[in-house]
């Protein structure tokens, strides 16, 4: 599972659709965070990033990863 430093739980690729760093959902202080400008898998979430690329993805720490098994 990848956390920010603000403890929002991230869920790169998809083009960030569903993950809680997205500035789409808000905390439990009712903010909305956008985690995407220092997050290190924000790569993963950018339109020219295919989904095969993400299907082929060796970092184990990827929470997409975890949903592969």
């Amino acid at each position: 599972m990848i956390v920010d430093i603000t403890g929002t739980v991230l869920t790169p690729g998809k083009y960030g659709k569903d993950c809680l760093g997205n500035g789409n959902h808000q905390n439990q202080q009712g903010e909305y965070l956008c985690c995407c400008d220092e997050c290190d898998y924000y790569q993963c979430c950018i339109e020219e990033h295919s989904d095969a690329e993400c299907l082929d993805c060796e970092d184990r720490d990827c929470p997409r990863a975890q949903m592969k098994k």
